[in-house]
């Protein structure tokens, strides 16, 4: 593992203080007097005492329903915590291609010194997990345990710790190290959820190389975080009701976790997401915040190139060096191991076409940027099964300065009209800051009646339609899941060289070179083609690459839940034109149960025949002998 080399915050100090001695940056272009330092020292330093009172506030409400209980934690680490680039425990250097994501991989006891009003255990769990382009990966979650309560309910709670820094991971902050400094605020607002005996589990969703904001990443490294964490205290993921909550970067987390949870990790028990302040479509977002067009958004602008490093580069491997001009590699550079507190308002006015090269101004249009954002655009990447609570401000008619406003409302929109309960909130007149306020308290009202198996309302007949979130035409996008699919998946490539997989339960599809393509799951014993395949296992499955890829090869490997050795797909023009099920030629038994099959241009399917081909798991019969009878024949 490779860890990016991140300052190590101050330790020792009150909040207060964290919070207001701002520190002197390094100058920037454009403004590198003392006075401009100074004014962004305060700039900063005014946000940081806004977010920690509006989080003090709402974590006073909560408590309320809490009782203050004086005992210490119990934990093993010192006061003095290492940062994750010095720790040891966060590196992982043996083979993860055969370990199951979810796997615990290394364990020890910690303290969490701003929870001493609960007495809780506190263990962090190294897991393996998944990275932004399907890629085996490790992180770590921090699992808080009330003292004599049984492990029968979850709470994965996502921070929003909006990092390209490792001294900004919740499993450092929560033992006292410093970064972003809202750790404590959070852990107050879990005092609730720990008092009424849920375990909570918080994990470092952007991984090990802080791909902040790569959707898929921290939805795979959430839910990985939660099978970690059942498979530690031996909690059963088919009755084990479990909740996400998640505001700010924390809704990322947790809303691409619930939207890949039915394809990537159908055995959890997940009972409702609550996601407030919710980057739904990252066009829409990065247009709103550049050059501080709107008042309520210019302390936010330092955020876009922190998007480009933790989306672009770190999640997708885009080298950003071609594009980037002098000044945009130069704040790159600057913001490449800092918290959110460090970049956010240091560049007042800021605008992308100033940190790219002439002829990439117009991003939205450049092909590789089109894509990311394509891949990253929420609502494209499967179905919750379980009810949703979104919230989102709205100070300015637009959006909460950050977060646009109708951009949450379209997808609450979209999953209404799936089938998924949903309760959408808008906050007239509050910022980014203020409108989690109300969002936590409502979450916590959701969470606790989801957690009893209790009913809850939704409001989707009066939801709006909000805003269209069509992809970018410049971009490839993953075609659309099939009509009839139980779950889907999608991957997207955007260089070259570049490799990319997508999960689907049982079926893992990787591509090779440029393009975005979905794999999608049919119930079993579904065949969406007649007749049905000689010795089929009942296991259906559909790849999809889209229109303009241009993958040297595509991946498949199947294991099935019976005894599949094998892979047929349908070819529409056999016979004629009526169409037949034949063999994949290139299909390989992988092992007990599984097996795979590399789609190239000389393959049977071709590379130019995933438009919408459908492959049914098998039994290979022996030379000479006819399969097994299909299921109903």
């Amino acid at each position: 593992m490779v860890r990016r080399a991140g300052r190590r915050g101050e330790q020792g100090d009150g909040l207060a203080t964290r919070l207001l001695r701002a520190p002197v940056h390094r100058a920037r272009s454009g403004d590198r007097s003392g006075a401009g330092r100074a004014r962004r020292s305060v700039r900063r330093a005014a946000a940081s005492v806004t977010m920690a009172l509006a989080l003090a506030l709402v974590a006073a409400l909560l408590a309320t329903s809490a009782a203050t209980v004086g005992a210490a934690t119990v934990g093993t680490t010192s006061a003095s915590p290492q940062p994750p680039t010095q720790d040891p425990f966060y590196v992982w250097s043996g083979s993860l291609s055969t370990v199951p994501p979810g796997t615990v991989l290394r364990s020890r006891a910690v303290s969490v010194p701003y929870l001493s009003s609960v007495p809780v255990t506190a263990t962090q769990l190294l897991y393996r997990t998944t990275n932004e382009l399907g890629q085996p990966a490790v992180t770590v979650t921090t699992v808080l345990q009330p003292v004599g309560a049984s492990p029968t309910k979850l709470v994965s709670w996502q921070m929003f710790y909006d990092a390209l820094g490792a001294q900004c991971d919740p499993s450092y902050e929560m033992q006292g190290g410093g970064g972003i400094g809202g750790a404590q605020e959070e852990e107050q607002l879990m005092t609730p959820y720990l008092d009424a005996g849920d375990t909570v589990t918080v994990p470092d969703y952007e991984g090990e190389n802080l791909a902040w904001l790569a959707g898929q990443q921290s939805g795979y490294q959430t839910l990985d975080g939660i099978r970690a964490t059942e498979q530690w205290l031996h909690m059963a993921p088919a009755t084990t009701p479990v909740a996400l909550i998640g505001y700010s970067g924390g809704s990322v987390a947790t809303q691409w976790a619930a939207e890949m949870a039915p394809a990537y990790a159908p055995e959890l028990h997940i009972v409702g997401s609550a996601a407030g302040g919710v980057p739904v479509d990252p066009a829409h977002n990065l247009t709103y915040l550049e050059g501080g067009n709107d008042p309520s958004s210019s302390s936010w602008d330092g955020v876009i190139p922190a998007v480009l490093v933790g989306t672009a580069e770190r999640g997708f491997g885009v080298d950003l060096t071609p594009y980037l001009s002098a000044y945009g590699q130069e704040v790159a550079n600057q913001v490449s191991d800092e918290c959110i507190n460090s970049f956010a308002g240091d560049y007042p006015g800021l605008t992308m076409a100033q940190l790219l090269k002439p002829q990439y101004q117009d991003f939205l249009s450049v092909p590789i940027f089109a894509s990311v954002v394509n891949e990253l655009t929420m609502g494209t990447d499967g179905t919750p099964t379980s009810p949703m609570f979104l919230a989102v401000g709205n100070a300015d008619g637009t959006g909460d300065g950050v977060m646009v406003a109708g951009d949450v409302e379209a997808l609450a929109h979209l999953y209404c009209e799936r089938g998924v309960p949903v309760q959408f909130d808008e906050y007239n007149g509050l910022s980014h800051v203020l409108a989690a306020v109300p969002f936590e308290a409502t979450a916590l009202s959701l969470i606790t009646a989801w957690l009893a198996g209790a009913p809850t309302p939704d409001n989707c007949t009066t939801i709006g339609t909000g805003n269209s979130l069509a992809p970018l035409a410049a971009g490839t996008a993953p075609p659309a899941s099939p009509a009839g699919a139980a779950s889907s998946a999608t991957a997207t490539s955007v260089e070259p060289a570049g490799t990319t997989s997508a999960v689907d339960g049982a079926v893992t599809v990787t591509g090779d070179g440029v393009g975005a393509f979905t794999v999608a799951t049919y119930p079993t014993d579904v065949d969406p083609e007649l007749p049905v395949p000689g010795g089929s296992t009942g296991q259906y499955f559909d790849v999809r690459t889209a229109v303009g890829s241009t993958f040297s090869s595509l991946t498949v490997d199947a294991c099935s839940a019976g005894t599949g050795t094998s892979l047929d797909w349908w070819n529409p023009a056999a016979d004629s034109g009526t169409g037949a099920w034949q063999p994949v030629s290139t299909a390989d038994a992988a092992g007990a149960r599984c097996t795979d099959a590399t789609v190239t241009n000389g393959s049977s399917p071709s590379l130019s025949q995933p438009a919408g081909t459908v492959f049914a798991v098998v039994v290979a019969a022996p030379p000479g002998q006819q399969p097994p009878p299909s299921p109903g024949q």
